[in-house]
């Protein structure tokens, strides 16, 4: 029985973890490598497995065929590896690194953690045999070789004519340049290319100035589809620090859904992305500079800013949605025209002034079941977004648009308009469609 006790013992002991984080929700044990230390009582299971496969009585196929099946297993295992292969993110293969220096703009190197950005360093000390490299700051000093050391310079402060390199995100899972790549590497599930920066940046700055901002903040803001850019011309160089690490992204999904599994247990709604232009900022030739990917979701509205410093909302798409509603006839009518598209709503004033655009809005649902409510608004009866609303509000041509996107349970009604110090401006009231 000893044996039989053992092997239930190497089954139970990783299922029930497996399961416990399930169940619990964990906030710290949801990924594989924080359950590595299962990986020891997998090994022993399998090692029992095959132990007994040695001693399996000898009938005609009972050996051959579970031989058969677990060479079966292994080979799939070495396939999906193969596959996903350079994203897996486990190791530093040593058959990646036979590339030459002429070749690194084409090689990957799959490695595991922090480990990652010491092997691409060596990799550039390679390829430049002399001279000062000037790579971005954001890796730790320890994870530097001491071979060639003495020529690294950790900035994130670059300038023309020299040789730099800079660690750059890539949350789209590809490289957003790649005529500037110098490297591509994956470092915890996220896809880092390192590229020039000045060529870098010079290219997005170059193709983002030639549009109009959507933000005029301390940072020009500019939006295309999901990438943002921000942009600051002449910006000091105080900034490089505290500056560049005080950015604020957050995303609201129209559909709450759509966020992250922590951000859904940590009962938020909406997803934060403030590493990612932290991580991306730089300021190049005495311009400051960050971009960012938005997530694949539709996004309802974005908030950036920097902390104690600005803040604002990223207007969404006005001309679209405009294109949009004017297909179809006005659900509502007030000083604003009132279109409906599933769930988002479009006001339209056309030739509006500005003192009517800065009006707050008010903008109540009534759900057709009270339970719907979120539990702060249950006792009021109907639901507020107010402030959403007024956030959202935008200018096409001469025209004011607002949009928003409303909650998902079923409604009943609505009751909107616009008020000011004296009171109601306008109000509408309307069923909802069915």
């Amino acid at each position: 029985n000893g044996p039989l006790r053992f092997g239930l013992l190497l089954i139970v002991l990783p299922v029930a973890t497996v399961a416990a984080v399930v169940a619990l929700g964990n906030n710290l044990y949801d990924h594989w490598r924080q359950l590595y230390y299962l990986c020891a009582p997998l090994l022993l299971l399998a090692a029992t497995g095959l132990h007994w496969l040695a001693g399996a009585p000898r009938g005609r196929w009972v050996r051959p065929g579970s031989y058969a099946l677990a060479g079966a297993a292994i080979a799939v295992a070495v396939v999906a590896v193969v596959r996903i292969h350079p994203q897996q993110d486990n190791y530093f293969s040593a058959l990646t690194d036979r590339a030459t220096p002429e070749r690194l703009a084409s090689r990957y190197y799959v490695v595991l953690s922090d480990h990652s950005q010491r092997i691409a360093v060596e990799r550039l000390l390679a390829a430049q045999p002399s001279g000062s490299l000037f790579i971005s700051r954001l890796i730790p000093a320890y994870l530097l070789p001491a071979d060639g050391f003495e020529r690294l310079v950790r900035t994130r402060d670059f300038r023309s004519g020299e040789r730099n390199f800079f660690f750059l995100h890539a949350a789209s899972g590809r490289c957003p340049t790649e005529a500037h790549i110098v490297r591509v590497y994956v470092y915890a599930n996220t896809l880092r290319c390192v590229v020039d920066p000045v060529a870098y940046f010079g290219a997005v700055r170059r193709e983002v100035l030639a549009r109009e901002p959507v933000v005029r903040a301390r940072y020009d803001v500019y939006r295309d589809g999901r990438e943002l850019t921000w942009v600051w011309d002449g910006c000091p160089a105080e900034e490089v620090g505290e500056g560049f690490e005080s950015f604020v992204l957050h995303v609201y999904p129209r559909d709450a859904g759509d966020l992250s599994p922590r951000r859904k247990r940590q009962e938020h709604d909406f997803e934060n992305l403030d590493w990612v232009p932290e991580h991306s900022a730089v300021r190049i030739d005495g311009n400051c500079m960050a971009v960012a990917l938005l997530p694949d979701y539709p996004v309802a509205r974005v908030r950036t800013g920097q902390v104690d410093r600005w803040s604002a909302e990223v207007p969404l798409d006005y001309a679209g949605a405009l294109r949009d509603a004017l297909a179809g006839e006005p659900l509502a009518r007030g000083d604003f025209a009132i279109y409906q598209d599933g769930r988002t709503l479009t006001y339209l004033r056309e030739g509006c002034t500005d003192e009517e655009a800065a009006r707050p809005f008010f903008l109540h649902l009534h759900a057709e079941n009270d339970g719907d409510l979120p539990d702060a608004r249950r006792e009021h009866g109907f639901d507020n977004l107010d402030t959403v609303l007024t956030g959202n509000v935008g200018r096409v041509g001469g025209n004011c648009v607002a949009i928003v996107d409303l909650p998902a349970y079923p409604i009943a009604s609505v009751r909107t308009g616009q008020s000011d110090a004296t009171g109601e401006r306008w109000a509408v009231e309307f069923a909802w469609p069915e």
